[in-house]
């Protein structure tokens, strides 16, 4: 979808989210006259989540965890060099995160750019991933050891075990409840071979059906033929990623034109398993 046609659709929405706030303002004073009169008072309706949310409720909700990511980054939205990058890889004292980890080196990523990954605290509004789109001048971004500044954030991602059939879910968080179990998909157990830093992938073998196998060992140097910078097993992955407005658009990659890098390829690299998770 274009990305002038995307923001149109989240305009009309934020219309409509704004025109469904304002019901429960009102009913709240029908209600407190109807008490007054003695009428008992209903009791406090349980959030929706997951694929049960309203559109409007999925919305509103996204965009509260959006604003905890932009909180968590306000100074970093830009990387303009080195520097920046080397406050960014700080712990951050008030919410203990440390995006520190260049998980394919300065390699684009098609779709997702430079990804930094967190290794201190993680969960709602402290995402383990954080997505930057390199300087869009330079041609190839797929160098390993060449860093391409400017970067400027375009989205992040939550991460957490492989669980067949089992997607993640956060019923009790205020910015992810209404995430779907088709929000998150399977990050291939994988190497980033110390030489490219791109992803090599090293599925488990003898699966009845894609996605069977957790897959939760980490791939060695033997199986993947090549010397091993980093290795992962099998993991969720959901990404979100900004708009320019109030809501960010949950999906693999980014809205609108891809961002440059290597391909992750879908189907392979990212995929959802064959058995639908609950």
């Amino acid at each position: 979808m274009a990305l002038h046609k995307l923001r149109r659709r989240h305009v009309i929405a934020a219309a409509a989210s704004a025109v469904a706030l304002a019901v429960p303002a009102g009913a709240s004073a029908a209600s407190a006259a109807a008490g007054s009169a003695g009428t008992a008072a209903r009791p406090p309706r349980t959030p929706h989540v997951g694929a049960a949310c309203t559109t409007w409720e999925r919305l509103s909700t996204l965009a509260v965890e959006q604003r905890r990511v932009l909180k968590l980054f306000k100074g970093f939205e830009v990387l303009r060099n080195q520097a920046d990058m080397d406050r960014l890889a700080k712990v951050n004292p008030q919410y203990g995160t440390h995006y520190a980890l260049l998980s394919h080196m300065y390699n684009s990523m098609k779709g997702i750019g430079l990804t930094i990954v967190n290794d201190g605290a993680q969960g709602p509004g402290k995402p383990t991933l954080v997505f930057y789109k390199p300087d869009p001048r330079v041609k190839d971004p797929t160098h390993a050891f060449e860093p391409n500044f400017p970067y400027r954030l375009v989205g992040w991602g939550y991460v957490s075990p492989y669980t067949p059939g089992k997607a993640p879910s956060f019923p009790g968080e205020p910015g992810l409840r209404c995430l779907k179990p088709k929000d998150s998909f399977i990050h291939e157990r994988s190497v980033h071979p110390a030489d490219t830093w791109f992803n090599t992938r090293v599925p488990p073998k003898n699966e009845a059906w894609k996605g069977e196998d957790p897959g939760a060992t980490w791939p060695t140097a033997e199986e993947c033929d090549c010397q091993v910078g980093m290795s992962h097993g099998r993991f969720w992955d959901s990404h979100l990623f900004l708009t320019g407005t109030p809501f960010p658009w949950v999906s693999m990659f980014n809205p609108g034109r891809p961002i440059p890098g290597f391909d992750a390829v879908v189907g392979q690299g990212f995929f959802f398993p064959e058995r639908p998770a609950s």
